[in-house]
């Protein structure tokens, strides 16, 4: 359990509370008896010094019955068999020698009695003011109070226990999991409200999400036509530099809503659903063909091959991305990737970047060269990596740019 959890702290609290109320009780008892034996002794020892005076001749029966009166449940016992059975089977609690004889102090059966042996003479008394019963009282309160504690404990856990059922359904929330989300407000306690109100909040992003999507598949399926429709037309007029011109922007305006395309699939929360066992050269082959470059331009360097466990299309779009934009900025037109078990490097001949990183994965960033980028390349690319609990990563060394993808694990076959 973690220790800065509630539950730990309640569980906690109630163990202290628990092993305080036991040893509480404990001393409250041990205490009690305590005080209770000093009160039979000092009366057991008036009793047995008033009867050996009264025997010894010392005080008169008058005076021997002003000296007890107060202890008139000191029930004397007279049968033989009686006195014989307590005598001989009882358990001597306490034993005290006096002159001609002895006191003893006896349990039997639950009771206990007063045996004043003198001059050969046995005096048995049977104590029916004793409170056997008043340890076990003190228990079995003690026992009533952990019993108490027990049940507010399993009461207030079970008032909690939304709390771990709504923590379940705001993980998945936090993993972009929506559709997976329930409603676990089950009451109207406090718990029950905030459990309904984030179900409620999630129900009104979910709409928020569906409306976006619909507007951006809508939009992009919309633009799409009049672009195919432009390139062929232009393909019915002569070659100038106005068709050039008209034909760059066309080109433009599709690659930008291609990358729209892709941006709109990883913040819609589709990033992880197709996650599955690839080869990475199978992965680097897709990347090299949607990119449409020269293989001639393109410098490869590994060891074994291997597989990962990836998104095909968005982690093949990022590889494609990095090659892009390294023949793009490419100096001699070449482009290096290095393919090692646990990262991916890019390499180019180029000048340093302007900025640092994180300013060119920020959205619409765009780099010196204005007109041929929408500044949507490395904020695509950085944004999968981050889908896939990896890295992004810059360097420089003698003239060659290095873009690293770091934290790509290798998988068993």
């Amino acid at each position: 359990m973690n220790r800065s959890s509630i539950f730990y702290t309640i569980t906690f609290i109630f163990i202290f509370a628990g092993v305080s109320v036991i040893l509480a009780f404990s001393w409250l008892i041990a205490y009690d008896q305590q005080i209770y034996t000093k009160e039979l002794n000092a009366k057991y020892s008036l009793i047995a010094n008033a009867r050996i005076l009264y025997l010894s001749g010392v005080i008169d029966a008058q005076e021997f019955e002003a000296h007890t009166k107060n202890h008139d449940k000191m029930l004397r016992i007279e049968a033989p068999e009686d006195i014989e059975e307590i005598i001989t089977t009882g358990e001597i609690l306490a034993n005290e020698k006096i002159k001609n004889g002895r006191v003893e102090i006896i349990s039997f059966n639950n009771g206990v009695y007063l045996n004043i042996v003198y001059d050969g003479q046995i005096y048995l008394y049977e104590d029916q003011d004793y409170q056997s019963y008043r340890y076990i009282i003190l228990k079995l309160a003690a026992l009533a109070v952990f019993c108490m504690l027990i049940v507010l404990y399993a009461f207030i856990l079970r008032k909690l226990r939304p709390l771990r059922r709504l923590k379940k359904q705001i993980d998945k929330f936090a993993q972009g999991k929506l559709h997976e989300v329930e409603d676990v407000s089950a009451g109207v306690d406090e718990i029950s409200q905030v459990s309904s109100a984030f179900y409620q909040a999630i129900l009104q992003i979910r709409k928020l999400n569906q409306s976006r999507q619909f507007f951006l598949r809508n939009m992009m399926h919309e633009l799409k036509t009049p672009i195919t429709k432009g390139l062929i037309t232009l393909e019915m007029l002569e070659s100038d530099k106005y068709r050039e011109r008209l034909e760059n922007i066309f080109n433009r305006l599709e690659i930008l809503i291609n990358e729209f395309a892709a941006i709109e699939q990883i913040t819609s929360g589709a990033a992880f659903i197709n996650r599955k066992k690839y080869n990475i050269l199978d992965v680097l082959d897709e990347a090299k063909e949607i990119a449409m470059s020269d293989d001639s331009k393109i410098r490869i360097f590994m060891g074994e091959s291997f597989f990962i466990n990836v998104d095909f299309k968005l982690f093949t779009t990022a590889i494609k991305n990095m090659i892009d934009n390294a023949l793009k900025y490419s100096e001699d037109g070449f482009v290096q990737i290095d393919i090692m078990e646990d990262y991916l490097c890019f390499k180019n001949r180029g000048t340093e970047l302007n900025n640092t990183l994180e300013y060119y994965t920020q959205a619409f960033t765009q780099g010196s060269r204005q007109k041929s980028s929408f500044g949507l390349g490395l904020y695509i690319v950085n944004t999968i990596l981050e889908t896939h609990d990896m890295e992004l990563d810059y360097g420089y060394e003698d003239g060659v740019n290095l873009f690293y993808f770091r934290g790509l694990e290798k998988i068993k076959e």
